[in-house]
């Protein structure tokens, strides 16, 4: 899905999500680390993670830049993702890395809440919104069902409020985007790194799967 601006308005006038954010490109390759984001640590309270699913040895890692509001990407969770972890994440062979690459104020709003979820359960509420997505992207205030999603996921009404004032995580996450798009060319959602390699769009479990059994057969030579 190319990036668009279409739903921001009403979310920036609620949350006041966008603002002037200070981009700092702390990479200099034009490949992905899989390593985490480089930010300024929060002195209390939630801070920015990576979500991070498999095993940290795994021979290889894929890393999906996505927007919560992007059909495509929901699309890719709910089919082909699903496949992906069953028969190589849970199995020790795929290390799975998911970043943030919001296409408007909803997507940021979302993003950020799910970076304040405690615990492990950030990943379980990015799940979540995509799998509900036809439904709380067209609700009239669709701010309302996110900062639901948020609580199931154990936040409380004051935690959803400050969290969509953290300034740490939302430039973060701006950060991350921001070097999706310059230093890594991104142009559309979903965008994946499987190791090197770079695919553009949701191209299905077939696919995927075919070039992780490439580059895991690479890796045993």
């Amino acid at each position: 899905m190319k990036f668009s601006r279409g739903l921001a308005g009403t979310v920036i006038a609620t949350i006041s999500l966008w603002g002037a954010i200070t981009t700092t490109l702390a990479q200099e390759t034009t490949k992905p680390s899989a390593a985490p984001a480089a930010t300024a640590p929060a002195a209390a309270g939630p801070q920015y993670r990576e979500f991070v699913i498999g095993d940290a040895k795994a021979p290889v890692t894929i890393i999906e830049y996505a927007s919560l509001t992007c059909s495509h990407c929901a699309n890719f969770h709910q089919t082909a993702y699903q496949e992906i972890k069953k028969n190589y994440v849970d199995t020790g062979k795929v290390r799975f890395v998911f970043r943030d690459y919001p296409l408007d104020g909803l997507g940021t709003a979302g993003a950020v809440l799910a970076r304040c979820a405690p615990g492990d359960r950030g990943m379980k509420m990015i799940d979540l919104i995509f799998k509900n997505q036809d439904t709380w992207i067209r609700s009239e205030k669709p701010i309302e069902p996110l900062k639901g999603y948020a609580q199931l996921a154990g936040m409380s009404s004051a935690d959803v409020d400050a969290c969509l004032k953290n300034e740490a995580i939302i430039k973060a996450v701006r950060e991350v985007q921001n070097t999706g798009t310059t230093l890594y060319k991104i142009q559309s959602t979903p965008t994946f790194f499987v190791d090197d390699e770079k695919v553009d769009g949701d191209r299905g479990y077939e696919f995927m799967a075919a070039l992780i059994d490439k580059k895991l057969k690479a890796k045993k030579k």
